[in-house]
């Protein structure tokens, strides 16, 4: 797996192509050349100097980029144009035109959910969890990551959004080298990315739990500044939920990738 590229609007630079490569003009700095070949995929944050064949670079070499601002808000997904259809495409239109493969589906997405939850309970209560309970249901879970949260619920909203968009790359890419189309889903049957968003569902419980060790360090509830009248991340904030995304990054594409594997098997098992 290659790595990320974090182009964030914290750091002061332009970021160029030049050749195979991309080029970083820092302000006070000598710049850094990055090759092409060991990125996978991109996230930019915020408003930075970049020129356009950039975009152009990374649309070549087939790395998705996510576009993003300082409060975690989603802004755009740039895709390299294919005009072939994903191999596996007609696999999904046939699987999700059954109404029982459909319903076996959300049955199936909600105890992968479910599984993911009891995990990450468990590792956040390990000395009250021994064994997993299986009598925790959604409203439980969801309790129970409510009484977690700051009190400040803007900044919850913030950090969680922005996390999810770093999970959003990781999906984007996989579902892409899978040969899956992104908009055919079922739970989110009639959104754009469709996909993507069903496997945020399944893995929204490693989103929260990386939410919830961001605050609890309480100098992260530091991390933000007023962006006019609401919050927006800052420097500090940014840089420590992606070192915390990264170190989990291995195991996050592990579970992606599974994740993937068990949608194929139900796929050919229901068809």
């Amino acid at each position: 797996m290659g790595r990320t590229l974090y182009l964030t609007e914290t750091d002061k630079f332009r970021a160029l192509a030049d050749g195979p490569s991309i080029w970083i003009a820092w302000d006070n700095k000598a710049g850094q050349r990055i090759p092409i070949r060991l990125i996978s995929r991109c996230v930019i944050v915020g408003n930075i100097q970049l020129e356009t064949s950039l975009i152009s670079l990374f649309a070549a070499h087939n790395i998705p980029v996510v576009f993003t601002n300082l409060a975690g808000e989603e802004l755009a997904i740039a895709l390299p144009y294919n005009h072939r259809l994903p191999r596996h495409w007609r696999e999904q239109k046939v699987f999700i035109e059954s109404k029982r493969n459909r319903e076996r589906f959300i049955q199936w997405a909600k105890i992968k959910r479910m599984t993911l939850q009891l995990l990450i309970l468990k590792r956040l209560f390990s000395k009250r969890m021994n064994q997993p309970n299986r009598d925790i249901g959604e409203g439980d879970y969801l309790q129970i990551i409510a009484s977690l949260q700051p009190k400040e619920s803007e900044k919850w909203k913030i950090t969680k959004s922005f996390i999810e968009n770093l999970f959003r790359t990781l999906i984007v890419e996989q579902l892409n080298q899978a040969g899956l189309n992104l908009n055919l889903s079922v739970i989110h049957r009639f959104h754009n990315f469709g996909l993507v968003l069903d496997f945020i569902y399944v893995l929204e419980p490693l989103i929260d739990e990386q939410a919830i060790q961001f605050f609890k360090n309480y100098r992260n509830h530091l991390c933000f500044h007023r962006n006019g009248i609401s919050f927006a991340l800052n420097k500090e904030g940014i840089k420590n939920i992606i070192n915390r995304f990264e170190n989990k990054k291995e195991e996050i594409e592990n579970i992606i990738v599974n994740t993937i594997d068990e949608l194929f098997h139900l796929m050919r098992e229901l068809s």
